[in-house]
């Protein structure tokens, strides 16, 4: 088997090791690199066969072709109409003038026809977190090629498959809908009652929010010297590929990030003083988290939600009257947004903008119907026998008893009947559980530099494993046994 890795910034550093694994399982591997730094790393570590630079490719693309040519290449394309909200969904190309944006493109989709035409994978493994990996996605499916999106679930260590942008989980809503049909056998649902009880007991949250809890004022000195040693790194990719670097902010200038963490710390410090309120109100309440941005879950997985503040406005005209909105920032947006986009929520008398030092949990418990675009906020309410609203897609949107918004007009509708007529059902939410738990693959997976547990041979071996296993099986199959212990 013939798998394409794409190495997409810090995956650089794992790929490499992922791919003797799945070497050593007898696959061929190649790589697909967003710069030249990249391209030299990976080619000295010996892992693949082959490394393709897409910003080599780039550089000489718009050199070589007009705008008009640019346009008509795009327009040829069977996913057209879906472009524009490619490049507004990538947090570097979308700050690009027209004419680069246009060219890029065009050089971006030249690049994957070649690429793939030339290496023909099997499978392809990688992020759908920016427009060339989108993209790439979309020349893949012309093909009939796999593409396997590595996806953490909200529980630690527990990672899915996602073979489209929208990050639909197959294998689990086969398992799911199975289930619809029978008891789940007296050892299943006790293992689905532990779990349900322990994640109440504990407030379990969502891995990937550890780092966001911390306060931007503290300082973590073995991170810092992690983001130093990053520097060169840095420096090289922005002299020798600049705007053509379209996959990280490796190609952006390197003082930048230092300027940015600066001023996100005066912006903290503002914010929590002046901006947000710490404590929950009382009476009615609707709860609606914000959303990181940019972020793959927001930006390409609902692209027509990305105006939040536009979407709580529209919340707060649909909810009942006498109920508040309570809008929480993102942990991991301390300190990141303008004061003037916080400045827009006071135009709406019903909604109060909560500190991200409020506990989620809480505001799930205490409010008669949550919200949410994609966020974990509908597995915790799920969890928890709330009703739940979503506006974007979910990966465990198949669960019967979550409210799906297909359009905002829909809104009052969708409120009022959630608040009004939403019943739990015990048996249908562990059978959701039992579908979680048995399709899962069991592996850490993120940033080595981050958490080197990563690169540890077993944990690449149970890599290696569920890559292969996922490249062979259809949609719907359930990943190889797991430990369900939470």
């Amino acid at each position: 088997m013939k798998i394409l890795l794409v190495c997409k910034s810090e995956y650089r550093y794992s790929f490499p090791s992922i791919a003797e694994t799945l070497r050593s399982l007898g696959c061929e591997v190649v790589a697909m690199t967003f710069t030249t730094p990249a391209t030299r790393m990976m080619e000295r570590t010996r892992a693949f066969r082959e490394v393709h630079n897409l910003a080599v490719h780039l550089k000489k693309f718009v050199k070589e072709h007009e705008l008009e040519e640019c346009i008509q290449l795009l327009e040829g394309t069977i996913f057209a109409e879906t472009l524009n909200a490619m490049v507004y969904a990538d947090r570097i190309i979308n700050q690009y003038p027209f004419e680069r944006v246009i060219k890029i493109m065009a050089g971006v989709l030249s690049f994957w026809d070649s690429l793939l035409a030339q290496v023909r994978p099997d499978t392809i493994v990688g992020e759908i977190a920016c427009a060339t990996e989108w993209v790439g996605y979309c020349v893949a499916q012309t093909l009939n090629i796999t593409y396997l999106v590595p996806y953490p679930t909200p529980v630690a260590n527990r990672v899915f498959f996602a073979r489209s942008p929208q990050g639909n989980w197959g294998a689990a809503e086969h398992a799911y809908q199975e289930l619809k049909g029978k008891d789940l056998t007296p050892e299943q649902l006790k293992i689905a009652e532990v779990f349900l009880n322990a994640f109440r007991a504990k407030k379990i949250m969502h891995p990937g929010l550890a780092w966001g809890l911390r306060t931007p004022l503290h300082l973590d000195v073995s991170q810092v010297a992690r983001r130093v040693s990053r520097i060169p790194f840095r420096i090289q990719t922005y002299l020798e590929d600049g705007y053509f670097e379209v996959g990280s902010y490796h190609g952006t200038p390197p003082w930048e990030p230092i300027w940015h963490d600066f001023v996100r710390i005066l912006r903290h410090i503002a914010h929590e003083r002046f901006v947000f309120e710490t404590s929950i109100p009382g009476g009615r309440r609707a709860y609606f988290p914000l959303h990181m941005q940019p972020e793959y879950t927001t930006d390409v997985r609902a692209p027509f939600y990305t105006n939040q503040c536009a979407l709580v406005e529209n919340i707060a005209k649909s909810v009942p009257i006498g109920y508040r909105v309570l809008v929480k920032e993102h942990p991991g947006m301390k300190g990141e947004r303008k004061l003037s986009y916080y400045r827009q929520f006071r135009n709406f008398y019903n909604v109060e903008l909560l500190s991200p030092s409020v506990d989620g949990h809480d505001l799930i418990l205490s409010s008669d119907v949550n919200l949410t675009i994609s966020g974990t906020t509908a597995w915790e309410s799920i969890l928890y026998e709330k009703p739940v609203i979503a506006l974007g897609p979910l990966c465990y949107g198949y669960f019967d008893l979550v409210y799906q918004c297909k359009n905002v007009t829909e809104l009052p509708d969708l409120i009022a009947e959630a608040i009004r007529n939403f019943r739990p059902n015990r048996t249908l939410l562990l059978k959701f559980i039992w579908s979680f738990l048995d399709t899962a693959h069991t592996f850490r997976w993120g940033d080595a530099i981050g958490d080197p547990g990563v690169l540890e041979s077993e944990n690449l071996e149970k890599i290696g494993n569920a890559i292969l296993f996922e490249a062979k099986s259809g949609s719907d199959v359930r990943a190889d046994p797991i430990s369900m212990s939470l």
